[in-house]
């Protein structure tokens, strides 16, 4: 179910809101925050399930790191006071998901060579956490059909490329709907470390590449964090 190597076309001004958001940070940075990866993402997820007992959305919430968050916002407080409405941050949520098409969201689900398709994001919007400085993404992704769990099914949410690096801080961090089959079943597989040499050598990436070489991708495409629903 890996994907192949994505082929990047020039970035556009909307996709530089969320995958390149940091370009004009990191000349205010020090050199190490040059390194891939340029954007931190805690990742949530929620397996829904229609009335057939079918998977039928994966419904996302990404907060993204504080650094990203603190650029991405500047100038949308509108009435300055301190505090983003879902209103204010709408046309950003709008901007993210668009961006995000290019890149198949990040997600990724099948078994083996056997992958579901998606279809365009619903319900999206942001959320303001004022105290720990950072945006949460919300947003549902239908399935084109509603699949039927027979074995097991795998999710994973990750960019292959490592331009994005992506976490689950939790064994909670993805859960099956309450209306889930009483027979289904999750485990989660977060992404394995990466080797400190391997890392080093990607750190050495500018910060307006976003591929890696082919021989990396090798590696960073192994950087996935999985999802297993099992059903009996």
């Amino acid at each position: 179910m890996r994907p192949k190597k994505p082929v990047f076309y020039p970035l556009n001004r909307m996709l530089i809101l969320l995958t390149v958001g940091l370009f004009s940070l990191v000349a205010l940075l020090s050199a190490p925050a040059l390194a891939h990866p340029h954007l931190w993402i805690d990742a949530r997820a929620k397996v829904a399930f229609d009335d057939q007992g079918r998977i039928s959305a994966i419904e996302h919430a990404w907060t993204f790191d504080e650094a990203f968050s603190i650029y991405i916002i500047q100038g949308l407080d509108e009435d300055r006071n301190g505090v983003f409405t879902r209103e204010e941050l709408a046309p950003l949520a709008q901007t993210n998901v668009e961006a995000l098409a290019e890149f198949a969201f990040f997600t990724f689900m099948g078994v083996e060579e056997d992958t579901i398709d998606f279809a365009g994001p619903q319900n999206y919007w942001l959320s303001y956490d004022k105290a720990a400085t950072r945006l949460t993404l919300h947003f549902t992704l239908p399935l084109k059909q509603p699949a039927l769990v027979i074995g097991k099914m795998v999710l994973e949410i990750y960019d292959p490329e490592y331009f994005i690096a992506f976490s689950l801080n939790d064994q909670n961090a993805v859960q099956l709907a309450q209306n889930a089959p009483s027979t289904c079943a999750l485990e989660i597989q977060k992404a394995p470390v990466m080797d400190e040499a391997f890392a080093a050598v990607l750190g050495e990436i500018p910060s307006d590449q976003r591929q890696v070489p082919d021989d990396m991708f090798q590696i960073t495409s192994q950087l996935s964090n999985s999802a297993i629903i099992h059903c009996s």
